[in-house]
């Protein structure tokens, strides 16, 4: 997309934009000098929602382990998705564009603008002033950063082009990339969104395991050492920018077997999430409808949820929205509650008998993993910085991030022991709903959010895995569509195949959720076996491998710390997980 300034008077100051002024496009000039604030707020709107679906698309799951790249063909051509306009393991290479190479010569130091066209007209911008104003990179003590000037850049409502900028990778070698899109302000929504999810319904009920003494400061420090532990992952990007996904650390630190290890983990990860979800439907449901079983509501959630999994990317987001918008209303209406209602239990006027600490060990051991749960972003935090405008403010997003989560999941937690003390459910909504005392709108407005969670939540969580099944299955899309293609039955086949995996996926979910119907268990198995290692445990691996030259010794210490500490804690937990009642 064709990028211009939200503050005109400050890129007209601009002496690179005034003396070659005359080089740009009058009409997107005039465009740039008559914007309406009806058409700015419009364009906002347009690119905070594209922002939100590329990053619904930075969930997914590698299947070519030999790649050392994920986003790269032989290291140096770049893949994108012509629709999002954002990198993608299929799609568009830039090599086919004729003014896009690897050549030293042709791209050091400038700057791009790619104009994608519906009907392959693909045009393009070289030497623009004001891309290069906005898309010039340096490096500096061999970390990448891109050039930027403070509160003036910012994209219109074009949705067709993108800004393709040289770097050079750790090796020297300059490559094109795509420049990420996305503020500061997107990326912190994005962030919250991958981060405040169903596991912070728990809480409470692993607050009260642990007891308050002992569950704040685990609650803290779970915080606290995710939030570092990003910030790794960030330091571990700027060595090379074509480190662009999780799986780039793991293949850069373990070879293909490190990716081939992610692979696995994202998926039980995803997996483990489509159980909970389902395991909430069905328990929230048979509060408040206890004539109809647990069973009967799972089987109800996978006719529900199974016809969404069809839909593209782009409703999906739209829709998974919807999520998000429903989490924060959930604990803002249970508050609501605890105000309403003046007599316990689930009153917040008279509070419930709190434990100070935890009963017993086992369940100190099982909440540990309900409070780890919440914080399991890192999966895609690395995609987040590469799609930001600016990806050196993107610890500072981290921050604000951290923050916000933070305060909500801590407020949650106490709530919720507040309102119920020992009496606390498995999900706090649970709580509220099979208590009596609540105006009626209360019960309802409740269930109604939390049935929306898991409609919002559940295809974008199965969209990986059914990727990956076709990956695997040679179910490629466009062979499908392929109108010419002469065997009609291997076609017709594989438009069965691609249906019976989307429906197997959501199958599965429902099947693990009956033998596994516990949603604080899922929690913490979830918390022990897969965040330990997916937020702590591989990031501190990663640290000590690419920036090994320039990690102090105090740095290694911590790591090698956090290593041993979070690998003891996460087999006792997922013990604790599989066999504590």
């Amino acid at each position: 997309m064709n990028f211009y300034s939200e503050n005109d008077s400050l890129l007209r100051k601009n002496s690179v934009f005034t003396n070659n002024s005359s080089n740009l496009n009058n009409d997107n000039y005039n465009n740039l000098s008559t914007n309406s604030p009806s058409n700015y707020i419009v364009g906002s709107i347009g690119r905070f929602a594209s922002s939100y679906t590329r990053a619904q698309s930075f969930k997914f799951i590698e299947g070519n382990i030999s790649t050392a790249r994920s986003y790269f063909v032989n290291g140096e051509d770049e893949v994108f998705d012509p629709k999002t306009l954002a990198p993608s393991v299929k799609g568009q290479r830039l090599s086919s564009y004729d003014n896009v190479s690897s050549n030293d010569e042709a791209i050091d130091d400038q700057s791009i603008v790619i104009t994608i066209d519906n009907n392959n007209s693909n045009t393009f911008n070289n030497h623009n002033p004001m891309s290069s104003i906005m898309g010039r990179n340096f490096r500096t003590n061999s970390v990448y950063s891109r050039f930027s000037i403070p509160n003036t850049i910012s994209t219109i409502n074009d949705q067709n082009s993108l800004l393709i900028n040289p770097v050079h990778t750790n090796t020297g070698k300059v490559v094109p990339i795509i420049q990420g899109q996305s503020t500061s302000p997107q990326t912190v929504f994005n962030s919250i969104n991958v981060l405040i999810g169903i596991g912070l319904l728990a809480l409470p009920l692993g607050l009260q395991k642990a007891g308050l003494i002992i569950g704040l400061p685990l609650l803290f420090i779970s915080a606290f050492s995710t939030f570092q532990t990003a910030k790794l992952l960030s330091a571990c990007m700027d060595t090379d920018p074509t480190l662009m996904t999780y799986a780039d650390l793991g293949y850069a630190t373990f070879g293909k077997n490190g990716r081939a290890l992610i692979s696995v983990l994202f998926s039980l990860d995803l997996i483990s999430a489509g159980v909970a979800l389902i395991a909430l439907f069905a328990d929230s449901l048979n509060a408040l409808f206890p004539n109809f079983s647990k069973l009967q509501l799972k089987i109800l959630a996978f006719c529900i949820l199974t016809p969404p999994t069809f839909l593209p990317l782009s409703v999906l987001s739209i829709i998974s929205l919807l999520g998000i918008s429903s989490t924060i209303l959930i604990v803002i209406f249970i508050f609501i509650a605890g105000l309403i209602k003046p007599t316990s239990p689930g009153s917040l006027i008279s509070i419930m008998p709190i434990n100070l600490y935890p009963q017993s060990l086992p369940q100190l051991l099982l909440a540990l993993g309900i409070l780890m749960a919440p914080w399991s972003g890192h999966a895609v935090f690395p995609n987040l910085k590469n799609d930001m405008r600016f990806p050196s403010n993107f610890k500072n997003c981290l921050s604000v991030t951290y923050i916000i989560t933070f305060l909500t999941d801590f407020s949650m937690s106490i709530i919720g022991v507040l309102m119920f003390g020992n009496q606390v459910k498995e999900e706090i909504t649970k709580s509220i709903l099979i208590t009596k005392g609540y105006p009626k709108f209360i019960h309802l407005t409740i269930l109604s959010l939390i049935a929306m969670v898991p409609i919002a939540k559940t295809p974008l969580n199965a969209r990986p895995i059914i990727s990956i099944l076709d990956y695997f299955m040679n179910l490629n899309e466009e062979e499908i569509i392929d109108e010419n293609d002469a065997d009609f039955s291997k076609s017709l086949y594989k438009k069965i195949m691609k249906i019976f995996n989307r429906v197997f996926v959501n199958f599965l979910f429902v099947i693990i959720a009956i033998i596994y119907p516990q949603f604080d268990k899922i929690l913490a198995l979830m918390g022990s076996a897969l965040c330990f290692l997916i937020c702590l445990i591989l990031p501190c691996l990663f640290y000590l491998t690419i920036c090994k030259d320039s990690i102090t010794a105090k740095e290694r210490v911590i790591c090698y710390l956090t290593i041993f500490i979070s690998s003891i804690l996460s087999i006792i937990g997922t013990i604790a997980a599989l066999t504590v009642n």
